[in-house]
């Protein structure tokens, strides 16, 4: 199975404020870069694309759809990771306001959920169980395109590929951007990483 993981189009939310599980819209921006993506898609269709079921993931998904003649299939397991009170708040005033909670979950993230969130370590656990029951109903030869976020595709890039998730900050992935990774003989490896056009063997 192949699978290629895109990060949705820039959001319409103001810089600087956390957005996670919240749920503003692409912008016009975003959904520019997602068509511009899907127009180099040149391979034959995936067998099936999944997306998270907030907004900006489900319309960057729609404009991929129109070239598949495919419907979307939401599933929450990819949303981004939730960031509790925090969310749409400014990071700024987040620092200001709750400094010590926020010191100590930057020191802590990997197992320290946001106030009333969920910690990386929760994301890892939920896009894994979806990774585990999609290669239950994959053949070898499919390949298979879902559109998520930055923390739940970079979770999924631990888990797969076995890495800490410590390493996760490593993992660069940009609105619109895609990931291909490979599962062979049980083992995935990386055919290629956030580049922002897609590209075939």
């Amino acid at each position: 199975m192949e699978l290629i993981l895109v990060r949705h189009g820039g959001a319409d939310a103001p810089t600087g404020v956390c957005v996670g599980q919240s749920d503003p819209p692409l912008a016009v921006a975003g959904f520019t870069a997602v068509q511009r993506l899907a127009a180099g898609w040149t391979a034959p269709p995936p067998r099936f694309l999944f997306s998270s079921d907030l907004k900006r993931a489900q319309q960057s998904a729609q404009v991929l759809a129109a070239r598949f003649a495919l419907e979307p299939l939401a599933d929450p397991r990819l949303r981004e990771a939730d960031f509790g009170e925090w969310e749409g708040q400014r990071w700024e005033a987040v620092i200001a306001r709750d400094a010590a909670r926020y010191r100590h979950w930057t020191e802590n993230w990997v197992i320290q959920p946001a106030p009333g969130g969920e910690s990386f370590a929760d994301v890892v656990r939920r896009t894994g169980a979806w990774l585990s029951a999609l290669l239950a109903t994959t053949r070898e030869g499919d390949c298979v395109l879902a559109v998520a976020h930055q923390g739940s595709i970079r979770a999924l890039l631990c888990h797969a590929l076995g890495l800490p998730p410590s390493r996760a900050p490593a993992l660069r992935v940009d609105p619109a951007h895609a990931v291909r990774i490979a599962c062979r003989s049980g083992q995935f490896e990386v055919c290629y990483s956030n580049v922002p056009r897609f590209q075939w063997e």
